[in-house]
């Protein structure tokens, strides 16, 4: 174990070093688990950095359309990703946080309809806030920025799928792979993705509340999904 990130006062020595509390020596160190990561860059594998997660997050934008109060919960959300490159437990609090995002402006959208929705919001699960939410067309599938990209990737998911089936049945000791090549089918692009949001969004969101010691590797896209929910909620209002 790395002995420069120190326990802090008070910690117990059965507490990993890198999740007990910091001291002010250790409190601007990158998690060690953060320092694992590469990135592609220019072709070249290099090491992440701080920047790179910062491009990272600052890519994940509300339009001015989205009323201040969301945006300003959302930054607060931006910011925990953030500094999870120093405490990499901050990852499921910075998902926590986005999800919470997304709940208030469901809140906030139901509010600005005339048709009961206010109370929908108010006592109504994120399930059946997003379910009502599609109903009204707040939200729908056509409008998914990265609609387009997450095709791809079931696409490239399927077929590597098959390789390694093939691999298996044919007991090759190697093959190579052509994700480049890999086209989207029409039912990839034609995904329901609104109906797996309804599903798994509320599920990781339950995860975390009630605690867990889970680190989930899939923050950035639950980013991206509420991101993309928020602002679509509040396209049409003027």
């Amino acid at each position: 174990m790395n002995n420069r990130q120190g326990t802090g006062a008070g910690s117990h020595s059965d507490i990993p070093q890198s999740d007990a509390l910091r001291d002010e020596m250790s409190a601007l160190l990158p998690d060690p688990r953060s320092e694992g990561f590469a990135v592609i860059d220019s072709g070249q594998v290099r090491p992440a950095s701080l920047l790179d997660q910062q491009r990272l997050i600052a890519g994940f934008v509300l339009g001015n359309a989205v009323p201040l109060e969301i945006r300003t919960h959302f930054e607060t959300a931006k910011n925990l990703f953030l500094y999870a490159w120093f405490v990499y437990r901050f990852h499921p609090v910075a998902e926590q946080q986005a999800l919470s995002s997304l709940e208030f402006a469901l809140r906030r959208r139901f509010a600005l309809t005339t048709d009961g929705s206010p109370d929908t919001g108010r006592r109504s699960g994120l399930s059946a806030m997003l379910k009502h939410a599609q109903a009204l067309g707040f939200i729908s599938n056509d409008a998914i920025r990265n609609r387009a990209e997450w095709a791809q990737q079931l696409a490239c998911e399927r077929y590597r799928r098959d390789a390694l089936l093939e691999i298996i049945s044919s007991n090759a000791e190697e093959m190579v792979l052509h994700d480049a090549d890999v086209q989207p089918t029409n039912e990839d692009l034609a995904y329901d993705w609104i109906g797996t949001f309804v599903e798994s969004l509320p599920r990781i969101r339950n995860t975390h509340a009630h605690g867990t010691s889970m680190l989930d590797p899939n923050v950035t896209r639950t980013f991206k999904i509420v991101s993309d929910l928020i602002n679509q909620l509040f396209e049409e209002v003027v």
